[in-house]
């Protein structure tokens, strides 16, 4: 099951979500797209370009993999710390 963690403006949608990912998703591209059918205006907050995606706790702007055992956080280039 994948920890999806919400940090900066994406924690105004939710803070935490625990689930098992379908077999599509595969990556950041997938999950963002899977995550925009499940919560209502994700997909407007993650298509601004400083969207930052951690996959255990590593942070990257680029594509990157995720899978059911991983801890993924989204969050804005400004979320504080």
């Amino acid at each position: 099951m994948a920890v999806i963690l919400f940090f900066g403006r994406f924690s105004d949608l939710r803070d935490r979500l625990e689930i098992d990912l379908p077999e599509n998703v595969t990556d950041k591209a997938s999950l963002t797209a899977f995550l925009s059918e499940k919560i209502e205006g994700f997909g407007q907050i993650a298509a601004l370009p400083d969207t930052r995606i951690s996959v255990n706790m590593l942070v990257s702007m680029n594509e990157t993999a995720v899978g059911n055992s991983d801890e993924i956080a989204y969050m804005s280039a400004l979320s504080g710390g």
